[in-house]
C-alpha cells in the first residue's frame, strides 16, 4: 500500500512567501547595480540583455550569473527559475510566436532531447568540447551542464549499522526483513505526477529487471510517493521517514552540509547521473552571447561554481565533484542524451509503464 503525499496550503504559501523574499535578495545581488531582481534594466543601462530561463534555483545559480556579467560587463543576464513544461511550451511554438529565451537551461532531459530533436534547438559546436564526454552531448544541440548523482538519503538516529543499505539488493534486503522499522516509513518518487520520478524509475528498469522487486517491496512496505525531492529530504531530516530511495544528490548534499542527521547513501552497485541540459533555441534573440553562456558553463570556471552547489562536473579533465562518495568512477552510470529520453512521451509506452509500476507496488 502506497500513499500519495501534498503540501498543505499553508504550507505552499508559507514556501512561497519564503522563496520570494530569499529569490529577490539574492537577485539583486547578483545581476548587478543597474539591474532589478526580475533582471529589467534600470535607468541609464545601456548593456545588452541575455534571457536565460532554468529550472536551477536561483541560489544555485547566482555565482555564476554574477561571475559572466564580470567576465562580460556589456551584458546583462535576465535570469529567471521556470518549469520545465512552462519553458517546453514557451520554445515549442510555431516561428515568429516562441518567447524570447536565449539559453534554456532544464532538468527535464527528455522535453529537451525532444525541443532538439524537433528543431527547436540551433546548432553550436562548443569550444569547451574537448573536456566533455560524448554521453553528454546531443548532436551539437544540448549540452549536459552538470552530473548530479541519483541517491539514497536516511535518517542517521533511526537508521543504524546493518540496517543501512549500501546498494539496492541491501535495501531489499532490510525492507523485506525489518518491515517493522520501514512500514510507512520510507518514500520515492511518484512517477504518475513527476517526469524526474518516471525518468528515474525508467532508467532503474532499463540498467536491471530487478527493479520491478524493489518496487514491490516498497509497496508491501507501505511506500509514501512524492513529487520533489525537497519534499523527501524534509520528511527524513524531521525523522517522519526513516529513508526515501531515488532523491536527486545535488538537493540532498547541500541540505546534509548543515543537518548532521542526514544521511546520503550512493549506492554501489550503481549510481546514476542526471544531468540539466542547456540549449540555444532557434528563437534566441541574441545568439552570439547565448553561445558565450553555454560555454562559460561548460568551462571549468562554470563548472567549479556549479560544483560549490554539490551539482557535480560534467567534465572528463576535472574529477567528479561527489563529496563523500569513494570510487565514483566505477559505479557512475550516466543518464545519456539520446533519443532513447523520448521513450514514455509516447502516451502508449508510458502507459504500458506505469501499469506495470502498479501492479509490482501492489504485489503481496
Amino acid at each position: 500500500m502506497r500513499t500519495r503525499q501534498h503540501a498543505s496550503p499553508l504550507d505552499r504559501l508559507l514556501v512561497g512567501l519564503c522563496a520570494s523574499a530569499v529569490c529577490f535578495l539574492l537577485c539583486a545581488a547578483a545581476f548587478a547595480e543597474n539591474a532589478d531582481s526580475d533582471g529589467k534594466a534600470g535607468a541609464g543601462d545601456t548593456r545588452t540583455r541575455l534571457v536565460v530561463k532554468a529550472t536551477t534555483d536561483i541560489a544555485e545559480a547566482t555565482e555564476l550569473v554574477a561571475e559572466f556579467m564580470k567576465l562580460n560587463p556589456e551584458v546583462r543576464v535576465q535570469y529567471s527559475k521556470i518549469s520545465s513544461t512552462e519553458l517546453y511550451d514557451e520554445i515549442a511554438k510555431p516561428f515568429g510566436q516562441a518567447a524570447a529565451v536565449d539559453v534554456a537551461w532544464s532538468s527535464a532531459m527528455d522535453l529537451q532531447i525532444k525541443l532538439a530533436n524537433d528543431g527547436y534547438a540551433s546548432e553550436y559546436r562548443s569550444t569547451e568540447l574537448e573536456g566533455i564526454p560524448d554521453w553528454a552531448r546531443w548532436k551539437d544541440r544540448a549540452y549536459g551542464i552538470t552530473a548530479e548523482p541519483v541517491v539514497i538519503v536516511f535518517n542517521k538516529r533511526l537508521l543504524r549499522g546493518s540496517l543501512v543499505p549500501k546498494d539496492r539488493a541491501e535495501l531489499l534486503r532490510v525492507l523485506t526483513n525489518h518491515p517493522a522499522v520501514f512500514h510507512g516509513k520510507i518514500a520515492t518518487y511518484d512517477p504518475e505526477l513527476s517526469g524526474t520520478g518516471l525518468l528515474f524509475l525508467s532508467q532503474d528498469v532499463r540498467v536491471t529487471a530487478d527493479t520491478w522487486k524493489l518496487v514491490a517491496a516498497m509497496g508491501q512496505s507501505g511506500v509514501k510517493l512524492y513529487t520533489s525531492s525537497a519534499a523527501m529530504i524534509d520528511r527524513v531530516s524531521t525523522g517522519d521517514l526513516v529513508l526515501a530511495y531515488n532523491v536527486l544528490g545535488s538537493y540532498a548534499l547541500e541540505r546534509a552540509k548543515h543537518e548532521p542527521d542526514l544521511g546520503v547513501i550512493f549506492p554501489g552497485d550503481y549510481t546514476l547521473l542526471l544531468s540539466r541540459i542547456a540549449l540555444i533555441p532557434r528563437s534566441a534573440e541574441q545568439p552570439e552571447l547565448a553561445r558565450r553562456f553555454v560555454d562559460f558553463l561548460l568551462s571549468r570556471t562554470g563548472q567549479t561554481l556549479l560544483a560549490r552547489h554539490s551539482l557535480g562536473s560534467v567534465r572528463d579533465d576535472m574529477k567528479p565533484a561527489i563529496p563523500g562518495f569513494v570510487g565514483a568512477e566505477k559505479a557512475l552510470r550516466p543518464i545519456a542524451l539520446s533519443i532513447d529520453l523520448l521513450t514514455y512521451l509516447d502516451q502508449a509506452k508510458r502507459r504500458r509503464f506505469l501499469r506495470d509500476w502498479k501492479d509490482a507496488l501492489r504485489e503481496h
